[in-house]
């Protein structure tokens, strides 16, 4: 992606009224923020929109509320304009509507974008009164940017001009060094759940890749695939086949020794996959495993990972995860994560400093990895290069 003429640089500012559109989706508990990274890495933008543009107006969403153009309380932005204004040491009002971006403050925040009607249908209609009142719509979302909807795709046609902040141009640069001539090995680590929503970006990946780890219940579906018991845990049934093909790459990796919830009596277990047992639930990663991982990581001169290894929000399934990332923190390759679970793994064990580059986006992450482009990014370089 050539962002010659669609980054912040390219365009002046001077008199200008932005739109921004950051993705501030992050974990709140009782109205407090529990991490503000995503914000931490939107600042440049928004302090850099602040000293030249004229106004700014935020726009962000927050979990899944219902569109029923009514604020949900549950749902609002109120925590995050709080956290903000905190970091930018500015007060920052909140607008409830459309209508309220029309005050003459330098920075507004709009409430939860996905309150208001069309944002997820990619409404032209709520796209043209989001851009009415700006003169040039940012983009600095990249957890958003595969999304087409109304703040991220239809706006970029309802503004005069559009770019991209500086969080997107970093994150493709670091994308790129996967992408793009990666120094070899490239060790590629993906989790999670559902092989459903990866299976592409796997499929894309072993043909980069020196070696992929497959962990989390994804590894599940392969192991059924491959014939084996795994009892009570979690997988997708739908993609038996598919699975079945990974497994006969011979550059997937999958652990060989497990750690298992015996659902009988809620005792924890190690054992060799061939030998999980009807009631038993396969969980994390096993010891014996971590140690052979140990062995790709530490032989890569560029790693990545995407996704937990396991069950890592329950303290008992906890190690795997936190051990490929204490891995990964030792290893002298350049390293990349992405994903808030992946992320927040790393916080957990203050390993954040220690790689590379992180990435605030999960889907978008793996979505750039798998087509190298983004819908909302394409958009704009289209508009700017004609």
């Amino acid at each position: 992606m050539d962002l010659t003429n669609s980054n912040l640089p390219s365009f002046d500012l001077t008199g200008k009224r932005v739109l921004l559109r950051v993705d501030f989706n992050i974990p709140i508990r009782d109205d407090e923020i529990l991490n503000d990274e995503r914000m931490v890495r939107a600042l440049p933008t928004i302090e850099y929109l602040l000293e030249h543009a004229k106004s700014l107006r935020i726009i962000t969403h927050r979990g899944r509320p219902q569109e029923s153009g009514k604020i949900q309380p549950e749902f609002s932005v109120k925590p995050i304009a709080k956290r903000l204004s905190q970091l930018l040491d500015i007060a920052i009002p909140i607008a409830n509507s459309l209508e309220d971006l029309d005050q003459a403050a330098k920075i507004i925040m709009l409430e939860n974008i996905r309150f208001f009607n069309g944002e997820k249908n990619n409404s032209e209609e709520l796209a043209k009164q989001l851009g009415k009142s700006s003169d040039i719509y940012i983009m600095d979302a990249f957890g958003t940017a595969h999304r087409k909807q109304a703040s991220t795709f239809a706006v970029i046609d309802s503004v005069p001009e559009a770019g991209v902040g500086f969080l997107v141009e970093d994150e493709l640069k670091a994308l790129k060094k996967i992408l793009v001539n990666p120094e070899k090995p490239l060790i590629g680590i993906i989790g999670g759940s559902k092989i459903s929503t990866k299976i592409n970006v796997i499929d894309s990946l072993t043909s980069h890749v020196d070696k992929l780890i497959i962990g989390g219940a994804l590894a599940n579906t392969c192991y059924l695939a491959m014939g084996k018991n795994i009892g009570k845990s979690l997988f997708e049934e739908e993609y038996l086949d598919v699975a079945k093909k990974l497994t006969e790459n011979n550059k997937i990796v999958l652990p060989e020794n497990v750690v298992v919830l015996d659902t009988s009596n809620d005792s924890v277990l190690e054992k060799h996959i061939d030998s999980v047992e009807n009631h038993e639930a396969i969980c994390d990663v096993g010891r014996k495993s971590l140690e052979y991982f140990q062995k790709h990581i530490a032989s890569a001169k560029t790693v990545f990972w995407n996704g937990p290894l396991g069950k890592f929000e329950d303290a008992r399934f906890s190690e795997g995860t936190s051990e490929v990332a204490r891995l990964m923190s030792q290893s002298n390759a350049y390293s990349i994560i992405g994903g808030g679970e992946t992320i927040t793994s790393f916080a957990n064990i203050n390993l954040m400093n220690s790689v590379n580059y992180a990435s605030t986006a999960g889907g978008a992450f793996l979505e750039y990895i798998e087509n190298k482009s983004l819908p909302c990014i394409d958009k704009i370089i289209k508009k700017n290069d004609g």
